[in-house]
C-alpha cells in the first residue's frame, strides 16, 4: 500500500508539476493536510474546514486548495498518520500543490479536555519550520480551530520573506506577489539570496537563515498575485536569479512619479529576522535608595541618596517552555543624612545585584506571544558597598541565597506588552564586609517589578519599569535591623538572537 500511494502522488507530480524544484516553492503557499484526530474523523472535518478557510481568507498565505491530494490521501485514512509522517510522501505531497508549507494537525480528546499539535513541514519533506502543541481543558471544535489559528498567526512572522522571484530578464524581473498582499506600484524592495539555514539544537527546527543581499529595485507595475520590478542596484557583482528573496519596505514606498529608487540606501536591518533562541537586554538605570539602622524596632539612623547605572538582562529558551535567565545590575551614588546623628553625614555607594534563574513558561492560550506567566527558581546575590563607618553601624554588606518568584506578562494592544514580576529569596544569607553587626538573626528579601514594553520589529524591543528592593537583617543580642532599600527606574532595549 506503502508503494503504491507513491506512485501515485509520483504520477500527480509528474503530470502537473510546474516547477524546477522544492527550494523554489515559497513559505507563503500553502497546504492544509487533513488534520488526524482519535475520534476516527468525528471531529477532523470541521477543524479541517474552518482553518481552511481562515487560510482562504488569510493576507499571507496564497492557498489553493487541492482536493485531488487529499482525497488520494483520505483514501488510506486507516494509516494516514503513517504517511503523513513519510518524508517522501510529504515531498510529493508539496510538488503535486505546489506548497512550500505543509501544515499538519494533531488533535487527540480525551476526559475533559484535548491535546493539540501542529507543525508545519518544508517542501522537501523534512525541515520543520514551525512546531507547537498545547493542552486545552476543552474539545470545541472552535476552540482548537482558533489555537491553531493562533500559531499560524506566530508562524507568519517566521517566513523570512514577503516573495520570490519566479523570472529573471536582465536587470528586470517578476515575483509571486502582488496588490493582494501589500505590494503597490512605487514600492522599494530588497533582494537577497538563501546562502543556508540553521536548526534548533533542542527542537530539530529551522530557526534562521543565512542570507546575503544582492540587490534593491522598485516595483513598477503590480497585479492582484504577481508584480514586476527593475534592479535600482547592485549590492555586488551577482545578478538576479530565479528563487531569490524579495523583502518589501513599506517605509520606502515611492510614488509612480518617482525617477526611480536612486539615492535609496540600504536597511541596516532586515526587517523580516527574528529570534528564536532568546534576548539580551541593555538598560540604563536611574533610582533612590536608603541605609537605615533601627534599634527596638524604632528608627534611629538614616542615609539615602541617588543612584545610577547599567543593567544586563539575559534569557535563553531551551524550548518554549523552558528557560533560562541572567541579569546583573550595578549602581553608584553618595549618600547623605537623612535621619539620626552620624559622624560620617556622607557616604559614596555602590550597589550590585546578581540573579541566575531557570523557569517554566505557561502559555493560557498557547500561543508564544500572547498571554505568559513564568515560575522561576535560581540563585542570588544583593550586595552594597558604603562608605565604612563602624560607629554609626554602617558596613558594606551582601544577602544571598536560593531564590523564587513569578512573572506575568500580557499583550495590551499589538506590539504594546505589560509585565509584573515579583521574587525573594527563601534562604535568605547575611554576610558583612567588616564585621559590625555579627552574625545576624534572620534576613529577609523581596523585589518587585512592574513594567512595559513595545516591539519595534522582530529583533528589537524598547521596555521601561519601575523597581523595588528590599532587604533586611535582624538581630536579637541586642535587638536592631539594619536594611537596605532602592526604588530605580531602567529603560533599554532588548534584542532578540
Amino acid at each position: 500500500m506503502r508503494s503504491f500511494i507513491l506512485s501515485v502522488l509520483f504520477f500527480c507530480s509528474v503530470t502537473f508539476s510546474a516547477f524546477s524544484g522544492t527550494d523554489q516553492i515559497s513559505m507563503r503557499r500553502c497546504l492544509l493536510l487533513p488534520v488526524l484526530d482519535s475520534l476516527d474523523g468525528a471531529i477532523s472535518y470541521s477543524i479541517f474546514e474552518n482553518v481552511e478557510n481562515y487560510l482562504k481568507d488569510s493576507s499571507w498565505c496564497y492557498y489553493r486548495s487541492n482536493s485531488e491530494i487529499i482525497d488520494i490521501l483520505k483514501n488510506y485514512k486507516k494509516n494516514i498518520h503513517v504517511h503523513l509522517r513519510n518524508k517522501e510522501v510529504l515531498k510529493l505531497v508539496a510538488e503535486k500543490s505546489n506548497a512550500g508549507s505543509l501544515i499538519r494537525v494533531d488533535v487527540k480528546t480525551g476526559v475533559g479536555g484535548s491535546e493539540v499539535s501542529m507543525d508545519i513541514i518544508g517542501p522537501n519533506g523534512e525541515d520543520v519550520y514551525f512546531k507547537e502543541k498545547e493542552t486545552l481543558k476543552s474539545d470545541d471544535v472552535i476552540v482548537i480551530a482558533q489555537t491553531i489559528k493562533n500559531w499560524l498567526v506566530n508562524y507568519e512572522k517566521r517566513i523570512p520573506y514577503d516573495g520570490k522571484v519566479i523570472g529573471v530578464l536582465g536587470n528586470q524581473f517578476t515575483i509571486d506577489t502582488g496588490n493582494l498582499y501589500g505590494i503597490q506600484e512605487g514600492d522599494v524592495v530588497d533582494i537577497f539570496r538563501q546562502k543556508g539555514k540553521k536548526r534548533h539544537p533542542l527542537l530539530n527546527e529551522i530557526v534562521e537563515w543565512e542570507m546575503e543581499q544582492v540587490a534593491k529595485a522598485k516595483i513598477f507595475h503590480a497585479r492582484k498575485s504577481i508584480s514586476q520590478g527593475k534592479v535600482s542596484e547592485y549590492a555586488s557583482k551577482k545578478r538576479l536569479r530565479i528563487g531569490d528573496w524579495i523583502i518589501h519596505r513599506k517605509e520606502m514606498r515611492r510614488t509612480k512619479d518617482d525617477a526611480g529608487a536612486q539615492g535609496v540606501s540600504y536597511p541596516d536591518r532586515m526587517g523580516h529576522e527574528f529570534g528564536k533562541l532568546g534576548t539580551v537586554g541593555v538598560f540604563f538605570s536611574v533610582g533612590t535608595g536608603s541605609i537605615s539602622i533601627s534599634d527596638n524596632e524604632v528608627l534611629t539612623r538614616k542615609m539615602g541618596g541617588a543612584l545610577v547605572g547599567a543593567l544586563l538582562d539575559l534569557e535563553v529558551w531551551a524550548t518554549r517552555n523552558y528557560w533560562a535567565g541572567l541579569s546583573v545590575r550595578k549602581l553608584f551614588g553618595s549618600f547623605k543624612k537623612k535621619e539620626g546623628t552620624f559622624s560620617n553625614e556622607k557616604s559614596s555607594v555602590d550597589t550590585g545585584v546578581y540573579r541566575v534563574k531557570a523557569g517554566y513558561r505557561y502559555l493560557p492560550i498557547g500561543f508564544f506571544y500572547g498571554p505568559r506567566v513564568d515560575a522561576f527558581i535560581g540563585y542570588a546575590k544583593y550586595s552594597y558597598g558604603p562608605d565604612a563607618s563602624p560607629g554609626d553601624g554602617v558596613t558594606a554588606a551582601s544577602f544571598k541565597g536560593l531564590m523564587l518568584g513569578a512573572q506575568g506578562n500580557m499583550p495590551l494592544v499589538r506590539d504594546i506588552r505589560v509585565f509584573l514580576e515579583m521574587d525573594f529569596l527563601i534562604t535568605s544569607k547575611y554576610t558583612e564586609d567588616k564585621v559590625v553587626h555579627g552574625e545576624d538573626d534572620s534576613s529577609t528579601n523581596y523585589h518587585v517589578e512592574i513594567g512595559g514594553n513595545y516591539t519595534l520589529n522582530p529583533t528589537m524591543t524598547f521596555e521601561s519599569a519601575l523597581g523595588y528592593i528590599s532587604n533586611k537583617a535582624k538581630f536579637k543580642s541586642p535587638t536592631k535591623e539594619y536594611s537596605f532599600k532602592d526604588t530605580s527606574f531602567r529603560v533599554g532595549v532588548i534584542f532578540s538572537f
